[in-house]
């Protein structure tokens, strides 16, 4: 908190320096929920797992400034005490008092109903949501940025050719790249049946991917018995596309339904498939959807599949429970993690707020379509336009600008190359920077004071710590981290940890700020898969209690660890203490539950800011330390830390 009391006059001049435009006065002038900085005692018990756990009280937010006349340009929250589970620390007394006992039944509601589909695994550790077995087929395993290269190597090459070679790189090189990043149709002989063709690495296109959940009924009397939408995804490098960000459930409330996933592994892909559900306890069911904290339920792994083939389709249906609890479905990447994951939201949620700030109910298809128009694709000018919410300073969008001017020049009768030469190294530079997310791009600064820097830009978030810290490990082998998690919060095993964020926004559109809990603070069971060769014994029943590293072979390296039929048996995986695991979650910063944590849009070349302190009172879960993320454009604005 010292952190931003020091920064606090800082932000504050900028945000005056600016000056309050009409958009940002709006924002100002939004009506925030209350604070909970009285002394009210939270819930208490122990819970009745798997039946909903307690909830806390809400958090308190102390907005900076106060004045709701300004900019907020920083907050202090903090989380209220633990009151269902004793202070521990997990890791040197794993798992923690928060992890709860297997139990191998549904999830049931507060009171009492049962939702179908919401136990993953059981004792057997069959897949118990997988509706009906993989299928695979083989595909082309180019993706975007292997590709991508192709062409920047090719203008290398032919920049100073003669005007022949200089059509041929603007018509065909050049205008590829621009596809690839733009998602439009690709180029039949050079780029022939891609994958990832129509999914844009400049995320503008946000309105055009919601798909409605399909229903389906049952012959004789007509009635919904069910529903499936149809989501297909590409995994590369360290990034997950979709061509689906959003799914509206609502013609299959009252029944359950399946997503039905077509997994594509592309160069540098192979993964772990592990789709991550959420639920809400919610008894309103009708749509749009309120978001309020006093529904938030359960959520879970429904699946841990290798799918280690590159160049393969992976096909598989995976049973979710009613359309009217159905929140959120994550697909991690935990081989690299973060930031490869990827989000399917409810397109019917309601927010009490405009994508712009102002008091207005929002659904979040409306707040894509506000910032990008209902069809940022009906034509170049609408096309163009979308794109100009997204900042210069993304690679993606800096790729696009400078392949544009090299468009331009190339077309020029007048061509110099020595002119062009800067932008073919910029574009080379820019290229590299877009393969991670896990530093910032040129330009933006790391705050030696933050735990951790978050930018928003091109509707992602990048992350860079004042250093990459990966932990010290269990020191027992080389499973002790499993895949590329840098940006570990190692320092928080126990509660009234401090975590101090600086989120800075490039884009020309607000963003907002969400940090949840997955079970720290109302508890996490792991109805696991072994997916590890070892395991902690009970020893006195003999029954392994979770999976924890025991310098075993390192089943991450191989590259199919069992039968060729992937349909035979259980597969290994990447995964450790989280397969199949269940958590009651909560949230530790942002709506609803107290603070709304608003970042303001890029302007006159200053990022937008804020400074964000929460003192978090109770311990993480072993699973995952904290997920953040932008509830107003999800699908892949997300920057975990473990």
């Amino acid at each position: 908190m010292r952190k931003i009391q020091a920064t606090l006059a800082r932000t504050l001049a900028a945000a005056l320096v600016l000056g309050l435009s009409a958009s940002v006065s709006v924002m100002a002038q939004t009506t925030f929920p209350p604070s909970r900085c009285d002394n009210e005692e939270p819930a208490v018990g122990t819970g009745q797992h798997p039946q909903a756990q307690p909830k806390p009280v809400n958090n308190c937010n102390v907005r900076i400034p106060a004045d709701p006349n300004l900019p907020a340009t920083a907050f202090i929250i903090t989380t209220p005490e633990n009151p269902i589970f004793e202070p521990s620390n997990i890791f040197t007394d794993a798992p923690g008092s928060n992890f709860l006992p297997t139990v191998y039944e549904n999830y049931r509601l507060p009171d009492g109903t049962e939702m179908p589909n919401t136990l993953p695994s059981t004792e057997d550790g069959k897949y118990n949501l997988h509706d009906g077995p993989v299928k695979v087929k083989s595909i082309r395993r180019d993706s975007p940025n292997s590709d991508l290269l192709v062409q920047i190597e090719a203008i290398e090459r032919f920049f100073r050719s003669g005007e022949v070679r200089r059509l041929e790189l603007r018509r065909i090189y050049v205008q590829n790249a621009i596809d690839i990043l733009e998602g439009n149709k690709l180029h039949v002989q050079t780029l022939p049946n891609r994958a990832y063709e129509g999914m844009p690495l400049l995320h503008y296109n946000g309105p055009l991917k919601r798909k409605v959940v399909q229903p389906i009924y049952d012959p004789r009397t007509k009635r919904v018995v069910g529903g499936n939408v149809d989501v297909n995804l590409v995994y590369f490098g360290e990034n997950i596309e979709s061509d689906t960000a959003m799914i509206d459930p609502s013609l299959v409330l009252n029944v359950p339904f399946t997503i039905t996933y077509h997994v594509n592994i592309l160069k540098n892909g192979i993964e772990d498939f592990s789709p991550f559900v959420m639920y809400f306890d919610n008894d309103n069911q009708s749509t749009p959807l309120p978001v309020r904290a006093s529904s938030a339920g359960i959520a879970m792994d429904t699946s841990f599949f290798p799918m280690l083939k590159e160049g393969t389709r992976y096909t598989v249906k995976v049973k979710q429970s009613y359309g009217k609890n159905w929140s959120l479905a994550y697909h991690w990447g935990w081989r690299i993690h973060p930031p490869r994951v990827q989000v399917l939201e409810n397109s019917t949620k309601i927010f009490p707020v405009d994508a712009f700030g102002a008091p207005r109910r929002t659904t979040l298809w409306e707040m894509e379509a506000q910032v990008f128009g209902a069809n940022p694709r009906k034509n170049q000018a609408a096309k163009e336009k979308a794109i100009g919410m997204i900042g210069d300073v993304a690679p993606a969008k800096r790729m696009w600008n400078l392949l544009r001017e090299l468009q331009t020049m190339l077309k020029d009768r007048n061509y110099d190359p020595d002119e062009a030469a800067p932008l073919v190294a910029d574009l080379r530079e820019t290229y590299l920077e877009q393969l991670t997310r896990r530093k910032l791009p040129r330009g933006v600064e790391v705050d030696p004071d933050a735990n951790l820097t978050m930018l928003y830009v091109n509707n992602t978030i990048y992350g860079e710590s004042p250093r990459n810290v990966s932990g010290e490990g269990s020191g027992l082998g080389a499973e002790s981290f499993k895949g590329t998690m840098e940006n570990t919060l190692v320092d928080w095993n126990t509660r009234g940890f401090e975590f101090n964020v600086k989120l800075l926004n490039a884009d020309h559109f607000p963003h907002m700020y969400v940090n949840v809990d997955f079970g720290g603070t109302r508890g996490w069971e792991n109805q696991f898969q072994f997916t590890d060769p070892t395991t902690v014994i009970d020893e006195d029943t003999g029954e392994a209690i979770f999976p924890l590293d025991r310098g075993g072979t390192d089943e991450h390296l191989e590259a199919d660890p069992r039968s060729p039929d992937i349909n035979s048996s259980l597969q290994l995986g990447s995964g450790c203490f989280f397969t199949f695991g269940r958590t009651h979650y909560w949230l530790n910063a942002g709506p609803p539950v107290g603070a709304f944590t608003m970042v303001m849009p890029a302007q006159g070349g200053q990022l937008g800011s804020l400074d964000v302190a929460i003192k978090l009172n109770h311990e993480p879960s072993m699973r995952l330390r904290m997920y953040q993320f932008d509830p107003f454009h999800h699908d892949v604005a997300v920057f975990s830390l473990h």
